[in-house]
């Protein structure tokens, strides 16, 4: 297996897939917010924008009370073939329009897998915003437990202006830097199949060179009704414990959204770390090295 550069995640998938209980009780994580506490600055009218990352179909479906629809597809651009996050200049007017602001919380969900949720946390991270939580287990979790509503909220445009904040940010020649330096460590979110080379998404397969896998299932519990929930803090360190924090780690994926949630794991538990934006569709678009 060492061939493959696996890392021990699938073993210690196999022992915490049985915790499946979650502590209701527990705060999971600095960034991460339960339903009950949602509902209670619902109800107490605290200054907070819910961003609902799901597309705009499945939020006339039914969404939180006074949820904007924010789809994460709206702040990509595809360049050949890959996917890459809007610049500036082009996402400006998106962010205002969606009423992005730094003096309330953002909170964001998705369907509860959380990569949608990821995806914008970064995204809004990259352009500034600090106070950014993600709803555990998504809608799916919330249904459960509160009624869902199809009456939609139309935001208050903000005048917000982006700041980049580049440290989160890792292009090609950083992932170039990482695949071959001691000081970095790229992680790989994509599907074990996809990363040992025996599928790809691409006419490539295979990884970025010295790569390791670490998939997003290693994250999550599931509970008796079938919903996903973020494992807590104290079951995730045995995973991330075993990771070198003295490197700058770099995650990717293939269209640089599902490795956002690890790359937002990861910088809770004190990683440095940083997003691979175009991903696997741009490192196989670009012709560069491959390892199996």
């Amino acid at each position: 297996m060492n061939k493959y550069r696996i890392t021990i995640f699938s073993i210690i998938f196999l022992f915490f897939s049985g915790l499946s209980s979650v502590c209701a009780n527990e705060r999971q994580h600095e960034w991460v917010i339960g339903g009950s506490e949602l509902q209670q600055k619902i109800n107490e009218n605290q200054p907070i924008i819910i961003f609902d990352a799901r597309s705009q179909e499945q939020y006339k479906q039914g969404h939180i009370n006074t949820a904007i629809s924010f789809p994460t597809a709206l702040t990509y651009v595809a360049i050949n073939n890959a996917y890459y996050v809007k610049s500036i200049k082009k996402i400006a007017p998106l962010l205002q329009q969606k009423g992005v602001t730094t003096s309330q919380q953002i909170i964001i969900y998705d369907q509860g897998d959380l990569k949608n949720a990821a995806r914008l946390f970064w995204v809004l991270e990259l352009y500034g915003i600090k106070n950014i939580a993600i709803l555990n287990g998504g809608i799916n979790a919330w249904s459960e437990q509160y009624l869902l509503t199809k009456i939609a909220t139309i935001p208050q445009p903000s005048q917000y202006f982006p700041i980049l904040n580049s440290s989160v940010y890792a292009s090609t020649t950083v992932a170039k830097v990482a695949a071959y330096s001691d000081l970095y460590q790229l992680y790989d979110s994509r599907t074990l199949a996809e990363f040992i080379g025996e599928r790809s998404a691409t006419d490539k397969f295979g990884h970025i060179p010295t790569a390791k896998s670490i998939q997003n299932s290693v994250f999550f519990n599931t509970t008796a009704t079938g919903v996903s929930l973020l494992k807590s803090p104290k079951q995730l360190n045995p995973i991330f414990a075993s990771l070198d924090k003295s490197r700058k780690s770099v995650t990717y994926c293939n269209k640089g959204k599902a490795s956002t949630l690890t790359y937002f794991l990861m910088k809770q538990a004190g990683f440095k770390v940083s997003h691979y934006d175009g991903s696997w569709l741009e490192w196989s678009e670009k012709g560069l090295p491959v390892e199996k």
